[in-house]
């Protein structure tokens, strides 16, 4: 069971960090967000708090996705391939990252896909915890 869990944080990790990263640096290219079909949302962002400030267009959107899902993924993908000892406080972070974003995203934008990745969140925040606590609870084997 352990194998599987790190196998999913693993693969979480590796698409949360290259899709966080990709997007963000296509967000901070084209702040209009024409790059990824986007720009029919820049009225549903205008109707955010501090619209005025930050959500002019998809700039702070960019900057916040690069810095809150695409960098802490990928360096806890690092962190699993490497076995590093805190990989897995890692990929919790990097969870409770994602669960804040799509938190903030089900209450401005809801769509059936932030349902689909809030749900991953919570499945590696269980995960990271899980596999923090010391092998050989239940029987499991040991992975490091």
């Amino acid at each position: 069971m352990r194998r599987i869990a790190r196998g999913f944080l693993l693969a979480v990790s590796a698409i949360n960090g290259v899709l966080g990263v990709v997007c963000a640096v296509l967000l901070l290219l084209k702040p209009d967000g024409r790059l990824l079909g986007m720009q029919v949302l820049l009225p549903v962002i205008a109707e955010f708090p501090w619209s005025d400030i930050f959500f002019r267009d998809f700039l702070w959107i960019g900057i916040v996705m690069l810095l809150g899902l695409g960098l802490p993924n990928l360096l806890a993908f690092a962190m699993l391939l490497r076995r590093v000892p805190m990989q897995y406080r890692f990929t919790l972070i990097a969870a409770v990252l994602l669960l804040l974003w799509c938190g903030f995203e089900l209450v401005y934008m809801f769509n059936i896909a932030v349902v689909a990745f809030f749900a991953v969140a919570v499945l590696s925040i269980a995960a990271s915890i899980w596999l923090m606590q010391p092998a050989g609870h239940g029987g499991d084997e040991v992975v490091a």
